[in-house]
């Protein structure tokens, strides 16, 4: 068995975490930025008609959050005024008018809230395309913000954007971590669990209502499920061993996991309630971090059934295994990407763990990062299917980072002196 894999269980098993804190953390790193195909995107400052500071403070914050949502996105580059000349061909602007409350009015927030009003229109002639009026509170400000910039993506590209979604993932040290969520922009950062133990491995369900988990907040290690709504937790599955790596079925009915219950870790596929539906795998060998593909009728997995860690595809009843990956000492945390054609997986080579992106019938494998990124763990797919996260201990603690796997841009997610890890990116 690997060193990583080990060092895997040792974690989950004992509540023991040791973070390699290698280099200096004073190294910065921000935003890299290439040019790829990107259309140019006009974004005006809106007109704001009334409101005085308030509703100037509040035009301001949409904007910027737009033009981040767009920059954002992959596919547009937002604009100011003073960045078109003469050779700049502008096929789209935003344009809107904010009213906002007048002196001496509105005392319940849906009476203060502004009336906002964002168009998107095509250049040139200012062609009217999309149009969408809000009524906002103050505190839904970022919010409407990225539902108009969603809406815009759909408009133009027949799918829906990211704006919307949030990364839950796992931070803290020792033998604490809780579960944390964000915006997928790092904004609104919220803490699910308070419970002063081990929480691991969350997992969104595909309606984003729950959050699967693996916690020992009942002393044995064991699957939970997180209600978003109401933030109440309550046990799926708790048996003798280890219960790993949550994933959620397509359809929602059920989770994949990796249960020790009878001596080496083999996969079941389980009801929300529990109860085992069928075991998929039985070997002697480690066999954990399952993934559904989009369509449900296929998982990727981990196993050290030929002496090293590496990739595996089954049926979604246990039959038909096919070997992916063949290269790197420890290859493991698949994730496919939504449209089933491509898998991202963490694989160590030369003492460095990397992120690798292969096509599903394991072709034209691909580094998406390379040493200067240290130690990179835990991916997963945006909904889009071009954006990952990931964890990285490139500034000396493991932070959270996004990537554009077509091309290759990345930012940081998540800042601070704690450890951030497994994260999942929600639908």
């Amino acid at each position: 068995m690997s060193r990583i894999v080990w060092k895997l269980l040792f974690l989950c098993l004992t509540l023991f975490a040791v973070n390699a804190l290698a280099g200096d953390p004073e190294i910065s790193i921000g935003t890299s930025r290439v040019a790829f195909d990107r259309i140019d995107m006009l974004v005006q400052p809106l007109d704001v008609v009334s409101g005085g500071t308030e509703a100037q403070e509040a035009a301001w914050l949409i904007e910027s959050v737009i033009r981040v949502d767009l920059d954002y996105s992959g596919f547009f580059r937002a604009l100011s005024a003073e960045d078109i000349s003469d050779t700049t061909r502008i096929q789209y602007a935003i344009e809107g008018l904010l009213e906002g409350r007048l002196a001496g009015t509105g005392v319940t927030p849906q009476e203060r809230a502004p009336l906002l009003t964002l168009k998107l229109v095509a250049y040139p002639g200012r062609q009217l395309l999309l149009s969408k009026r809000y009524r906002p509170t103050w505190d839904r400000l970022r919010a409407t913000a990225h539902h108009f910039v969603n809406e815009l993506h759909l408009f133009l590209n027949n799918e829906p954007g990211i704006s919307l979604t949030q990364v839950v993932f796992a931070r803290g040290d020792g033998e604490r971590r809780d579960i944390y969520c964000l915006d997928y922009d790092g904004e609104n950062l919220l803490r699910l669990t308070a419970n002063r133990t081990f929480n691991l491995f969350p997992s969104w369900s595909p309606d984003k209502d729950d959050v699967a988990f693996m916690s020992y907040r009942e002393g044995q290690q064991g699957i939970y499920m997180l209600h978003t709504r109401t933030g109440k937790v309550g046990l799926v599955n708790e048996t003798v061993g280890s219960n790993l790596a949550p994933a959620w079925h397509p359809g929602g009915e059920e989770l994949l996991v990796s249960l020790s219950k009878v001596g080496q870790h083999e996969i079941y596929r389980l009801k929300l309630d529990g109860t085992v539906i069928r075991r998929l795998t039985v070997s002697p060998a480690i066999e954990i971090s399952p993934s559904w593909s989009p369509t449900g009728r296929d998982v990727v997995f981990t196993s050290d059934r030929t002496g090293t860690p590496q990739l595996y595809i089954m049926d979604a009843d246990g039959s038909g295994r096919r070997r992916l990956s063949f290269e790197g000492r420890y290859n493991d945390a698949a994730d496919w990407s939504p449209n089933g054609e491509q898998i991202i997986y963490a694989c160590r080579e030369n003492n460095i763990t990397q992120i690798v992106l292969i096509e599903a019938r394991g072709e034209n494998r691909r580094f998406l990062t390379d040493s200067s990124w240290r130690n990179c763990e835990d991916p997963s797919w945006a909904p889009d299917g071009r954006h990952i996260v990931f964890a990285s201990d490139r500034t000396g603690v493991f932070k959270l980072y996004v990537m554009d796997v077509r091309d290759g841009t990345s930012r940081q997610l998540t800042f601070g002196d704690e450890s951030d890890k497994t994260p999942d990116w929600s639908p």
